[in-house]
């Protein structure tokens, strides 16, 4: 290679490259390390598994896709001031298991550090080419970055609007936000003497459903139920319960009584619980044939099949 300073791919880095494209999966770069090379500046050799003498390793602090090459990643690591001592002569990147996936070297540069006298922040940029970003898991933990100014002018830039807005109304002006700006249900005012008294009402619905503590709010409109002697709830999640009363007749034997459900399932049952309505004595069981009908039995403390009156407990969905 005719280049002095440069970056390549580590053998296994490769490997772990198109096995990740393969599977479809995605390659956690997650550190990077840097090292004085015993003192000279190494060429970077495809078969190292480490570099050649270490003298730091840390989280990545940025990782992207270069703007102008698509198929270029970008690596970051900040060294802060009060780090250092040591020669730069070499550079390594990790993935989240501690493979060398990338290794570079570098014009000599040292690293003072604060305690010296001379202290300066070091960012360390290496480049790597490949053929699928999308291999690449392009997050970073942020509670370990040290944000260079390159990368908070862009971050502002990306994520502040030059026109900040509400709701598209323009913060020109006081704005007034209703019930509905803030995804908010609608409250009924109340007065208990010279207070106010804010009360949501049963029937309010969402116009659109909010998180809190990243579950999703549910209120009593979403349980569907109906509290009588055949009867159901359907939960919000679409856990389903019905009971009910029937009747088994013992003529009809080993075959078992065909009964239909008080409602039909949405999707299925998966579950019958049964009991003797009448003397108590009676022993009953019952499985689900479909999402209308279940097949129930009884038979008598002799043995014996037995007309029998049963109420019934099936859970679905």
């Amino acid at each position: 290679m005719s280049q002095t300073y440069y970056t390549i791919l580590t053998k296994l880095g490769a490997e772990l490259f198109a096995n990740a494209t393969a599977l479809g999966v995605q390659l956690k770069l997650t550190h990077m390390a840097v090292g004085d090379g015993n003192g000279s500046i190494p060429n970077p050799i495809a078969t190292q598994t480490k570099l050649i003498n270490e003298v730091r390793r840390a989280a990545i602090n940025t990782l992207s896709v270069d703007k102008n090459n698509p198929n270029q990643i970008i690596a970051e690591q900040v060294i802060p001031e009060a780090e250092g001592g040591w020669f730069i002569h070499e550079i390594g990147l990790y993935d989240d298991k501690g493979n060398l996936i990338a290794v570079g070297n570098c014009p000599p540069t040292y690293k003072p550090k604060l305690a010296e006298g001379s202290g300066r922040t070091q960012v360390i940029r290496m480049i790597i080419v490949v053929d699928n970003v999308d291999s690449v898991a392009i997050k970073i933990d942020p509670s370990v970055v040290l944000a260079t100014r390159e990368y908070v002018d862009e971050s502002i830039e990306k994520n502040v609007p030059i026109t900040r807005k509400i709701n598209n109304k323009e913060l020109k002006q006081d704005i007034i936000l209703n019930a509905v700006d803030i995804n908010a249900l609608p409250a009924i005012k109340k007065m208990n003497g010279k207070n106010s008294i804010y009360e949501v009402s049963e029937l309010s619905v969402f116009k659109n459903r909010p998180f809190f503590n990243d579950s999703e709010l549910i209120t009593l409109s979403d349980f569907n139920s109906s509290f009588t002697q055949n009867g159901y709830i359907k939960l919000p999640n679409g856990l389903f319960v019905q009971w009910g009363l029937a009747q088994y007749t013992s003529a009809r034997g080993q075959e078992g009584e065909i009964v239909p459900f008080y409602i039909t399932f949405p999707n299925l049952c998966v579950s019958i619980i049964t009991g003797d309505r009448y003397a108590g004595v009676n022993s009953t069981a019952a499985g689900p044939i479909s999402k209308s009908h279940f097949k129930c039995w009884c038979k008598s403390p002799l043995g014996a099949y037995a007309d029998t009156g049963f109420f019934y407990i099936a859970i679905g969905f």
